[in-house]
């Protein structure tokens, strides 16, 4: 049941303003090599929207200059980054034009060119995801299905090799662990093989709480403060992942062919095509986009052509009343 109705209110004024992001999300690659085992990929269910194909090396350069504010562009999503052949000169020329790379989404690094690790210290990546769900190759390959981790790790021991050639600090290099029933025994183990890699660690709840659940609740409390994404909602009345809607403001989904997503959660239908060939700044202040900013402030009812009545995040909103305000968009952007 809503807690709040619907309505404007003073911390609400974001979406009055025309939307100019410096930031993007343009997903370099859909395509992928493994086949995770609750991956939507995996499912099939990224397939009638996001469908499988890379970033072209043209169309990235195109929205670049065409869009002078841009300053920071995250390449992940649904598919691996480094299956994109033109992923360096993607990377150089972002580095060019003083736009900032990311690939903070996650990458599995299990096939990637000396040439595009390179590229990644060379023209200053900022930071780069790696999920690594074990510490033995057995464990590894329970989630990462078709994944070796002695391809991993040496992917990850060359890019600390360019590091220290080039006496760079970037990329950060982060090990996402998510805690599942076979791997939750080697948390430990991770922590270690992380700084063994020089990589931060990051442990992640699993998005289906109910699928590979975790058998040692207490030892996940803590380390991640909460047993699964269900014991988080009920005790904090909002959606684990929720910070994700942000992008709709902050920095809008582009999938690889043009299509505008709003943000990475989105499988279902886009808001517009080809903003490859058309104004950035029209497709992300068009009718559509607007109207879904102003439905997760809670200041419009859904409204069924909207890909946000698909999600669970939306639904915890419509549920617990917990709108998107300005207050927190500008904190946010603040501290990105």
């Amino acid at each position: 049941m809503m807690t709040e109705s619907l309505g404007n209110r003073s911390d609400h004024r974001e979406c009055d303003r025309m939307l100019m992001p410096a930031s993007i999300r343009i997903e370099a690659s859909s395509l992928c090599q493994l086949k995770c085992v609750l991956c939507p990929r995996t499912r099939g269910e990224t397939a009638p929207v996001i469908g499988n194909g890379v970033l072209k090396f043209d169309d990235f350069k195109r929205i670049i200059d065409l869009n002078p504010h841009i300053r920071k562009a995250e390449l992940g999503n649904f598919g691996e980054v480094f299956l994109n052949r033109e992923l360096p000169d993607i990377l150089r020329y972002a580095y060019e034009k003083n736009v900032v790379t990311t690939i903070d989404e996650g990458a599995n690094l299990n096939d990637a060119s000396d040439d595009a690790l390179e590229s990644l210290v060379k023209y200053k990546t900022e930071r780069v995801r790696c999920a690594i769900e074990g510490v033995t190759q057995q464990t590894y390959e329970k989630y990462r299905a078709g994944g070796i981790l002695r391809k991993v790790i040496a992917n990850i021991q060359k890019i600390n090799t360019f590091k220290a050639k080039y006496q760079s600090a970037t990329p950060a290099l982060i090990f996402q662990f998510i805690p599942f029933s076979h791997n939750e025994h080697e948390m430990q183990q991770a922590e270690l093989l992380a700084k063994m890699l020089k990589m931060e660690i990051v442990f992640k709840l699993n998005f289906d709480s109910n699928a590979l659940p975790v058998q040692n609740r207490e030892k996940i409390r803590r380390y991640i403060g909460y047993a699964d994404r269900a014991e988080y909602l009920e005790k904090e009345r909002r959606d684990y992942m929720r910070q994700l809607c942000h992008a709709m403001w902050l920095s809008p989904q582009i999938n690889w062919d043009g299509k505008l997503l709003g943000c990475s959660r989105n499988i279902w239908s886009a808001y517009a095509d080809h903003v490859f060939e058309n104004d950035l700044t029209d497709c992300i202040n068009n009718e559509k986009m607007t109207y879904a900013r102003d439905m997760l402030m809670g200041l419009k009812p859904l409204r069924e052509d909207m890909p946000c009545r698909n999600c669970r995040l939306y639904k915890s909103m419509l549920e617990y009343g917990n709108w998107i305000t300005d207050s927190e968009l500008h904190a946010y952007h603040t501290l990105s």
